[in-house]
């Protein structure tokens, strides 16, 4: 039941319009403490597991054990058998969705080591649970990150192998699951495979990708790392005009040219239909006076979140500076991207920053865990918060259909490679059109959209959003142009549509092979939104 639907009418409205035009107050107030605390809590927590209960030389008798959890679950009576998932809690992922786990047959994955650095493969290899905050740690000091390394210190390994990943280093190597060499998977009848790109599970290693846990157990994976320096010399370029700013992007990505030299990093941040800076950043050393004089914290607690620091470019022009690698692997983290300022209006002021920058950002997991359905409604429907995957050919059509359904800014821009491994290698993700095909080469240059925040309508508290109308032509465009939506993020898809966004040929092919069909959830049952999105999209359709 939802506690709002017990109030009269006119308080509910009044109710949630204070908690709306208070949500700072309320957030800074209850929800940063109740967060640091939770979080500290959690932390204690896996350090007692990976200190006490864990270690990586017991990793074999780990999986036997998940093995063994997993053949018990086969005994059972067929009839009355629920399908499987890890009994990981909902509020601990960074799907913005909360899969009923409660209809599935849970099984302990607590596996959170980092097992090997192999320096000379050039692999890393880790349990699934090992986060991008545990990886970063680990590798930099060592001189080395992952190939793919995601924003967001709390993501883990194992969900973006079984999820999807890209970031701005995509546009030299692709997607996340480019970099993975192998997967280590518990499958449904208890069996451990190791499927590679070129044994005799490759079938199931290219349909691990974006499968979010329905092929089986993840237990273990392997990693391409890429050696560094420990500091990127950030150049910010600010754009007028989007022809402009789209132009130099595709050049910049090698999109229009394969033998093109690539920056190591490459992004944009559009703050408004015809202004955008591009950050171009490359692995260097801090030797001399006039560099040490350029370097920059990004992540300390009293700075300027980082897409303010970058704004400030369109006005003072052309500049760069030194940002030591793991600030800048994590820059987005401490402001959610700019989804933090939805929730706390002036915490970009210096004198919060100051004082109480050290408790953001509020943690995810403490954000779902006290979500209630009641909170879970109001705010998917006055919030966007998507990742959408586009060939580089639509990039100005896409930035103008977002501006005219969401109305919010900034978007993000991160260039990302997808691979035609032809028609006996695909996955979930068809090869690209022949018109999307870098010339040359066996890929494709597309790119993240990143659209997060809250809706013009909905911000200026005037106006008509609906979700469900922009989400679905939203995602109309994506099925016309051969893109895909992020799996993590609400999908108004109909599973029709959903099977035309995603080639689930192979998939389903693999499913029936390895011992998936009735043992773990379906990809379209897994994803989809655990609430009539359509109804409550509609019922909280803002007009006014």
């Amino acid at each position: 039941m939802n506690p709002f639907d017990l109030l009269p009418p006119g308080l509910k409205k009044r109710l949630i319009r204070w908690l709306e035009d208070n949500r700072g107050l309320v957030i800074v107030l209850f929800c940063l403490p109740a967060s640091f605390i939770f979080d500290t809590g959690l932390s204690l927590y896996k350090w007692f597991q990976r200190t006490l209960l864990s270690a990586p030389e017991r990793h074999d008798a780990r999986v036997r054990q998940i093995q063994r959890r997993v053949g018990d679950w086969n005994k059972q009576d067929a009839a009355s058998r629920r399908p499987m998932c890890t009994s990981r809690p909902n509020w601990l992922s960074l799907s913005t969705t909360f899969f009923k786990k409660s209809e599935c047959h849970r099984i302990p994955v607590d596996l959170y080591d980092i097992l090997h650095l192999d320096t000379e493969r050039m692999v890393v290899r880790v349990e699934p649970m090992v986060t991008v905050g545990d990886i970063t740690r680990y590798l930099i000091p060592r001189g080395y990150t992952l190939a793919v390394t995601l924003e967001i210190s709390d993501a883990t390994c194992g969900g973006l192998a079984l999820g999807v990943g890209m970031t701005t280093y995509s546009h030299r190597v692709g997607l996340y699951q480019e970099t993975i060499v192998s997967y280590d998977v518990v499958l449904g009848d208890g069996s451990l495979v190791r499927a590679t790109a070129d044994n005799e599970h490759k079938d199931l290693y290219y349909c691990l990708p974006w499968s979010h846990g329905t092929l089986g157990f993840l237990v273990a994976l392997e990693l391409q790392i890429i050696p560094v320096k420990q500091f990127v010399h950030m150049r910010y370029i600010p754009v007028r005009g989007q022809k402009q700013y789209c132009d130099r992007m595709r050049e910049l990505s090698g999109a229009l040219d394969k033998d093109a030299k690539l920056p190591d990093y490459l992004e944009a941040t559009v703050f408004d239909r015809d202004s955008a800076v591009i950050m171009v950043g490359n692995f260097a050393k801090v030797d001399t006076p006039e560099k040490a004089a350029k370097v920059n914290h990004v992540t300390r607690w009293y700075k300027p979140w980082f897409y303010k620091h970058v704004e400030t470019f369109l006005t003072k022009g052309e500049s760069d500076e030194y940002i030591p690698l793991r600030d800048y692997l994590l820059r987005h983290n401490r402001a959610i991207f700019w989804v933090l300022e939805s929730m706390i209006p002036f915490g970009n002021h210096p004198v919060f920053r100051l004082f109480l920058g050290w408790l953001c950002p509020p943690k995810p997991a403490f954000l779902k865990f006290t979500t209630t359905p009641g909170i879970r409604a109001m705010t998917f429907s006055k919030q966007v918060f998507q990742d959408i995957v586009l060939p580089m050919t639509v990039l100005e059509e896409s930035i103008d259909l977002s501006e005219k359904l969401f109305d919010t800014y900034p978007v993000l821009i991160y260039p990302c490679r997808i691979y035609d491994h032809g028609p006996s290698n695909r996955g979930q993700l068809r090869s690209p059109k022949s018109d999307q095909m870098c010339p040359g080469a066996n890929y494709g240059m597309f790119y993240d959209l990143g659209v997060y925040g809250t809706p013009g309508p909905v911000r200026r508290k005037r106006g008509y959003y609906n979700p469900v109308e922009s989400m679905r032509a939203m995602e109309a465009f994506i099925r016309k142009v051969g893109g895909y939506s992020f799996l993590y993020a609400d999908i108004f898809l109909t599973e029709e549509e959903f099977n035309e966004m995603f080639d689930l040929e192979a998939y389903n092919r693999a499913r029936k092979m390895y011992h998936a069909e009735g043992a773990f959830p379906r990809l379209y049952e897994k994803v989809r939104p655990e609430v009539d999105v359509v109804k409550i999209g509609n019922e909280y359709a803002q007009a006014e």
